[in-house]
């Protein structure tokens, strides 16, 4: 019987990973609550065909450049990659491998959380409750808004505000979306909006589904909240 292949990961996994990585390869565990740097990362590398990092560790040039030639592949145990170097392991012929699409549905959901939650004041009468601070019922006491027949813009119609517009529309909601260009996961009804202060101005709440780049960065700020209804 041949020796399985063995592989790093830097963390803990979830257990029902772990077991089926443990059926299959010669699994070797990091610290879960170590922050590696680059030549902590080669070290536990040593010896691996494949090495397994969530977005807590940067993978970057100075750790790949000293993995040793076993290192086949790195795999992201995230939708995103941005913290791999793609371009060094590229250069040393390795594959890098993410999981896109498995957290579409977990985040449009804490999405809508969020806007429930903001709508109605959920954190301000939960706050109420556990500091025993509840002081009867009254009419106007935490009066929230209600989500049904207001406007949501999305900005970003990917997967992920696509599926936050189709929850939020179960919510009796009307959706508006700005985008580079219309998104061909658009439903029918919803509707595009090419400048995006315009689309704020007739908005009642807002979500946002970009990638953070520099552009990206503060593309919400007071002054533009503000303009919203």
């Amino acid at each position: 019987m041949s020796p399985r292949v063995r592989i790093a990961v830097t963390r803990k996994l979830p257990d029902i990973c772990a077991r089926r990585l443990a059926e299959t390869f010669d699994v070797r565990w990091g610290d879960d609550g170590r922050q590696y740097d680059n030549a902590e990362i080669a070290a536990l590398a040593e010896g691996a065909a494949g090495l397994i990092v969530t977005p807590a560790e940067r993978v970057e040039s100075g750790a790949i450049n000293a993995f040793p030639p076993s290192v086949k592949v790195i795999s992201a145990f995230s939708v995103g990659y941005e913290h791999i170097d793609v371009a060094a392991a590229n250069a040393r012929g390795i594959v890098v491998t993410n999981t896109p699409g498995v957290l579409t549905d977990a985040t449009a959901e804490i999405a809508l959380l969020l806007l429930l939650g903001a709508a109605r004041r959920a954190v301000e009468g939960e706050l109420m409750m556990r500091r025993r601070s509840w002081p009867g019922w009254r009419p106007t006491q935490l009066l929230g808004t209600q989500l049904s027949g207001k406007k949501l813009g999305i900005v970003g119609l990917g997967r992920i505000g696509a599926a936050v517009a189709q929850r939020a529309e179960a919510f009796g909601m009307s959706i508006l979306y700005h985008n580079r260009r219309p998104s061909e996961l658009a439903a029918p009804q919803w509707t595009f909006c090419p400048e995006l202060d315009s689309m704020l101005a007739v908005c009642d709440a807002g979500s946002l589904h970009r990638p953070l780049t520099d552009p990206t960065h503060r593309l919400f700020y007071a002054a533009r909240i503000a303009k919203m209804k």
